[in-house]
C-alpha cells in the first residue's frame, strides 16, 4: 500500500486532520492520530487493515452505583446469583446513587479494512467505497468475531462485497483502555464510543474522500448497544443488522450460570488479565462458553478453542446497567435484518424457532418504523455465536445481500 493510501485510510478514522502534501508524503505523522499503526492483511486473508488505538473523549450521563466489586470468588457468585433471582431487587439497590458523569479520554482500537487490491490501484479503489459496516461485538468478545479465521471472516465477506468495514474493541476490552469497570464501564459509556465511531466515520470530506453511508452491525450485547443508539440517535446509521438478539431475556440468566463469571485477574489460564482490578469477569471454562454461544456438532473445533484460548471480559458496570438501553426505536425508519442462530441458548432457550420466530418477534418489537426493506433470517444450526459455526458464511451472504438489496 503506498503512503497516500494508507493516509487517507487512516484519516478516515479521525476527520480532525486535515492532510496536506507534506503530511501525506511519509507515514511518520500517523502517529498524530492513529497510535501504533499497522498496516496488514485480515486475518481471513482477503481484506487490507489499518489498525491501532485512537483517543476518544467521552462526557456522558452515567449511574453512581453503589456497590464495590467483590474480591473473593463466593462473592462474585453471591452477586450473580442476587441479580439474577426471581424477585431481585438487587439493581434498584446498587443504582439508588442517581445519575453519575463519566468523562474522560479512552484509548479505543480500531481496525479498518476494505478489499484487498494491487498497490497500483488501491487510491481509486479506496475512493470507490461509500458504505462502511460499523461491526460491534457482544459481551466477553472482541474485535476477532468478525475476522476468526479464513472462511469464517464477515470482514472478508464485506469487502469482497466492496464495503469497508470498522470494527473496534468496546472500552474495558481487548486492546482499548480499562478504566473503572463499575463507574466508568458502563452501558451508556459503551454507547457513547459507538456515537463517537459513527461520526468520525460521517466526518467531514477528508483528502478527497468520506463515507457516505454507515451501517451499523451489531452482535450479541453489541447488538443492545447498536439499537442503543438507533433509539437515542436515529439519524446515526443507514442501516443495521442485529445478530443475537432477541426479543426475550428469559434465558440469559442460564447462559450467564454457565458462563460462572470469575474476577478476570483471578484466571490462571489468563495471564493478560492478571494486572486487571476485581470487577472484570471473565469465564471460567470453555465447557460453560460452548453451553452458552455454540451447538454441537455444527462448529469448527479448532474455531472454538481460537475463540476460548482469546475469550475476553465483561465489567458489572455493564451487566447492571445493559438492560436499561433496551427501548423500542420509534424514530428510525432505515432498514432492518435481525440474524439469529437457530439454536441460540442466550436468546432464544436453544430454539429461535419457537413458539414463533423469535427474529421476527425482535424485528416488530424494537423497530415498528422500519423500512419494507427490512428482513429477518435463522442460520440454521447455529448457536448463538452465528460467525463460528459451519452455516457462518451463508449467514454472511444474507447480511450482504440485504444490504444490496437497500441500495447500500
Amino acid at each position: 500500500m503506498n503512503s497516500s493510501t494508507f493516509l487517507r485510510i487512516a484519516s478516515l478514522i479521525n476527520p480532525f486532520i486535515g492532510l496536506t502534501s507534506a503530511t501525506t508524503s511519509s507515514c511518520s505523522n500517523t502517529n498524530d492520530f492513529l497510535t501504533n499503526p499497522i498496516v496488514g492483511p485480515s486475518t481471513g486473508g482477503r481484506s487490507t487493515c489499518i489498525s491501532g488505538t485512537i483517543p476518544l473523549t467521552l462526557n456522558t450521563t452515567g449511574l453512581n452505583i453503589l456497590y464495590s466489586p467483590p474480591q473473593a470468588q463466593s462473592a462474585v457468585t453471591e452477586s450473580l446469583v442476587e441479580l439474577f433471582q426471581s424477585d431481585s431487587s438487587f439493581i434498584a439497590q446498587v443504582t439508588a446513587g442517581g445519575p453519575s458523569t463519566i468523562s474522560g479520554t479512552y484509548d479505543i482500537f480500531v481496525k479498518l479494512c476494505h478489499p484487498s487490491s494491487s498497490s497500483s490501484d488501491l487510491d481509486s479503489l479506496s475512493t470507490s467505497i461509500k458504505t462502511v459496516q460499523l461491526l460491534t461485538h457482544g459481551a466477553t468478545l472482541d474485535h476477532t468475531y468478525w475476522d476468526i479465521a479464513p472462511g469464517y471472516s464477515y470482514v472478508d465477506a464485506a469487502s469482497a462485497a466492496g464495503y469497508a468495514t470498522l470494527s473496534y474493541d468496546q472500552l474495558g476490552v481487548g486492546l482499548s483502555a480499562h478504566p473503572d469497570p463499575i463507574q466508568t464501564v458502563q452501558a451508556s459509556s459503551q454507547l457513547a464510543v459507538t456515537h463517537q465511531l459513527v461520526s468520525l466515520l460521517r466526518g467531514a470530506d477528508i483528502a478527497g474522500y468520506a463515507f457516505e453511508n454507515v451501517v451499523g452491525v451489531g452482535h450479541s450485547a453489541g447488538s443492545t448497544l447498536t439499537q442503543g443508539v438507533t433509539t437515542r440517535y436515529p439519524s446515526d446509521f443507514d442501516a443495521v443488522i442485529l445478530s443475537g438478539t432477541s426479543a426475550s431475556a428469559a434465558t440469559v440468566a442460564l447462559t450467564v450460570a454457565a458462563f460462572n463469571f470469575i474476577n478476570a485477574n483471578a484466571d490462571p489460564a489468563a495471564p493478560q488479565f492478571k494486572g486487571l482490578p476485581a470487577g472484570f469477569l471473565t469465564q471460567q471454562s470453555a465447557a460453560g462458553i460452548q453451553f452458552a454461544f455454540y451447538r454441537y456438532p455444527n462448529y469448527d473445533e479448532a474455531v472454538f478453542e481460537e475463540q476460548v484460548a482469546n475469550k475476553q471480559t465483561n465489567t458489572l458496570g455493564v451487566l447492571l446497567t445493559l438492560g436499561g438501553l433496551v427501548a423500542p426505536s420509534t424514530e428510525f425508519t432505515g432498514p432492518v435484518q435481525i440474524v439469529n442462530g437457530q439454536h441460540d441458548m442466550v436468546f432464544c432457550g436453544g430454539n429461535c424457532l419457537y413458539p414463533t420466530d423469535q427474529s421476527e418477534v425482535a424485528l416488530s418489537t424494537f423497530y415498528p418504523a422500519a423500512s419494507k426493506g427490512s428482513q429477518t433470517y435463522i442460520a440454521a444450526g447455529a448457536g448463538h455465536c452465528i460467525a463460528a459455526h459451519e452455516s457462518g458464511p451463508d449467514s454472511f451472504n444474507e447480511m450482504i445481500q440485504f444490504l444490496q438489496a437497500n441500495g447500500l
